[in-house]
């Protein structure tokens, strides 16, 4: 795991932007950027576990960025649900419950079949090629019961699939829904990914991709978060 994994405290008022030169504002802007895709990334790859504290100094040390830009792409965050503040102050990786995951499956069944069809037909060559790499590697990362690599494949592996669709609104999202249940998906080791199923769809989703066949693609990310989903939602029951 990555050094995100911080003891909880308060994290300094945020101060307002001096006026000055447009140029200063542009390189926080930036800053926050890069600050928020890192976190952003953490979150849909499973890099943070669910109910786990953040603190604003130990991102910023992390991202070798002052403490402003963290504050800004936590601020992102909490809006789009990936983190939130509790008691005014403590910075955590929300827990899903059952409910909210059942809604966010329904929602993720639909979208992403809808993603995957439209896929199938645009996608490059090379990027199916590129794909037979990463589903490799997802594999090898299964047998070496690395969780982290594991699920870092895995999500390179479907929402590549889903931006080669062309389709910038569903990707976004789709990314948005990848956002909230990254950290859970941590609840499928090691029972689950122990039994290569997850391997097993992405075999049927590359032998889709390069027949271009669009229903076929739907229907195996549709049964690769149908097994996965059953193991979670055990875990999830109170």
């Amino acid at each position: 795991m990555p050094k995100l994994h911080t003891t909880s405290r308060r994290p300094p008022s945020r101060p307002a932007r001096p006026a000055g030169s447009e140029g200063a504002d542009t390189r926080a802007d930036t800053l926050a950027d890069q600050a928020y895709q890192k976190l952003r990334h953490a979150l849909m790859t499973g890099a943070l576990l669910p109910e786990q504290v953040l603190t604003v100094r130990g991102m910023a040390e992390e991202f070798g960025v002052s403490l402003t830009p963290v504050r800004e792409a936590v601020q992102r965050l909490v809006v789009e649900q990936g983190l939130e503040v509790v008691n005014g102050r403590i910075i955590r990786v929300p827990r899903l419950g059952i409910e909210t995951y059942r809604e966010i499956l329904k929602i993720r069944m639909e979208l992403e079949c809808l993603a995957a069809k439209e896929a199938a037909p645009r996608i490059a060559n090379e990027e199916i090629e590129r794909l037979d790499t990463v589903m490799q590697a997802h594999l090898a990362a299964i047998q070496a019961g690395d969780a982290h690599e594991t699920l870092v494949r895995n999500t390179d592996f479907h929402l590549s699939i889903y931006r080669a669709s062309g389709q910038a609104i569903l990707v976004r999202i789709i990314e948005g829904l990848w956002l909230r249940v990254g950290p859970t998906l941590n609840l499928l080791f090691p029972q689950y990914c122990g039994s290569l199923t997850g391997h097993e769809t992405h075999l049927v989703a590359m032998d889709a991709l390069r027949r271009r066949d669009g229903d076929a693609l739907g229907q195996a990310m549709r049964d690769d978060l149908t097994h996965g989903s059953r193991y979670l939602i055990r875990l999830l029951k109170p």
